[in-house]
């Protein structure tokens, strides 16, 4: 009787709970974060004319959700004008506009080709499906294209070529924080999708200013209705409302609400969502995600430099898999300014061995080869800014069905619903926004209009 009352709880304050925070924030409605800032893998630090990246970076464009929070809150998305396809082979950096002609152009042997060539028209196959489902039911179709050869893992699919060629899509699978015999086909379509969907792209803008301005600007304009410290220990649903259980700052709290959105990665929501059915819990149990180990780099040079005109590179033989010039964005069209910004981070295994050498280690390890692709980087790297992911980001494992999940999220006599970004094979921002604000609108639909409190 003594517990404190509202119509929505919100558990989580990365994308897909603030998305839902957006669309509810005229509601009796209250956001529980565990941490001391908004945004999770959405992480960045201003410096000077640039940002240091040290989490997600690519954002969707118009019409999207990401983009009406973004806009609506006064912030400005860039578009990116650099090449997103270089790589390294061979010691050198290629930097082609169009991947489909690196078959031709890389210094290969006929069998290394042929191979290449071979293993790329199978993924195409698979980004055309994915594709046809995204167009077929946009935001929620990535969920369902988990169906699509569903019990092969992308290993399956491209085999084992060279292993020169196998570099080159262990590195790009990476971007799935996984090994591809861990991935399935789904994953790999999602990745490769998102990659090459060119301008109807989620992955074709950044955040001017830096990723970490979203949650900064979501506190300014909507601070009062979170709880920063607030770690949920227990959620359950009896008698017609939903208790909630929370450590905040050392002292243990009971909160009531009507409704709760769990916008929390689905091994926390696993971990404190009580009573479930059983299939549902068996999934947010099985939901993989796999580690990043990141760096933000800022570089000291004076004039142009050879990475100018690239936005991301996979690195085939390097200590990381993918490196982002986050000064890219801000050349076009603009006078160049000294210095910039570059990301770069290992995925799957690579970052496992990562994660327990110290900060120097791995700064010593990035360094070095970044200086191996650009000889220029020599004596221009500035600051260097570990961050570890050890739940990087969500991906499906071959075998995997999410359907229990679906079916549990057209429930309408729940009154705990969940979010975020493991709903699709491959997590990304604009999947855990869309995720949070249908989670939103089944909340206030069961709300209704009678404001009342439980």
């Amino acid at each position: 009787m003594n517990a404190e009352n509202h119509d929505v709880v919100i558990v989580g304050g990365g994308v897909a709970g603030l998305s839902a925070l957006w669309q509810l924030r005229h509601r009796d409605v209250v956001l529980l974060e565990a941490d001391e800032r908004l945004g999770g893998r959405l992480m960045s630090l201003p410096r000077g004319d640039y940002w240091m990246n040290l989490g997600a970076h690519l954002f969707p464009g118009a019409g999207s959700h990401v983009e009406r929070m973004t806009s609506a809150l006064g912030l400005e998305t860039i578009g990116i004008p650099g090449a997103k396809f270089a790589l390294t082979f061979a010691g050198k950096v290629y930097a082609n506009k169009r991947i489909e002609t690196y078959p031709f152009t890389l210094p290969m042997s006929l069998r290394e080709r042929v191979a290449l060539a071979n293993i790329g028209l199978r993924a195409v196959g698979t980004v055309k499906v994915w594709q046809d489902t995204q167009r077929e039911q946009p935001g929620w179709a990535a969920a369902r294209f988990g169906g699509y050869l569903a019990n092969r893992s992308f290993r399956d699919l491209i085999g084992r070529p060279p292993a020169r060629v196998d570099g080159i899509f262990r590195a790009a699978g990476h971007r799935a924080a996984s090994e591809l015999e861990d991935q399935s086909v789904s994953t790999g379509g999602a990745l490769f999708g998102g990659v090459w969907a060119g301008r109807k792209s989620l992955l074709s803008y950044n955040l001017n200013g830096g990723s970490g301005r979203l949650g900064e600007a979501m506190d300014a304009e909507l601070g009062h209705l979170v709880r920063y410290g607030a770690a949920v220990t227990r959620v359950r649903e009896e008698n017609g409302h939903v208790t909630v259980t929370l450590r905040e700052h050392g002292e243990e709290k009971t909160l009531r609400a009507r409704q709760v959105i769990m916008a929390t990665p689905a091994y926390v929501s696993h971990r404190v969502v009580e009573g479930l059915p059983g299939d549902v819990a068996d999934v947010l149990a099985d939901v993989k995600y796999g580690p990043f180990v990141s760096a933000g780099v800022i570089t000291t040079e004076r004039g142009r430099m050879p990475w100018d005109h690239i936005y991301a590179l996979t690195a085939t033989e390097q200590s990381f898999d993918m490196m982002f010039n986050h000064a890219n964005p801000l050349r076009a069209g603009r006078t160049r300014r000294p210095g910039g910004s570059l990301m770069v981070y290992a995925g799957g295994d690579g970052a496992r061995r990562m994660l327990d050498l110290e900060d120097s280690g791995v700064e010593s390890r990035y360094a070095d080869d970044l200086v191996g692709v650009y000889p220029q980087l020599r004596g221009n790297i500035g600051e260097i800014r570990i961050q570890r992911w050890e739940h990087g980001i969500p991906y499906r494992r071959p075998g995997f069905s999410f359907e229990p999940m679906l079916r549990h999220s057209r429930r309408t006599d729940v009154g705990v619903h969940f979010c975020g970004d493991y709903f699709g094979d491959l997590g990304n921002m604009e999947l855990a926004a869309a995720s949070g604000f249908r989670a939103a609108l089944r909340a206030g639909a069961a709300l209704g209009t009678d404001g009342g409190r439980p």
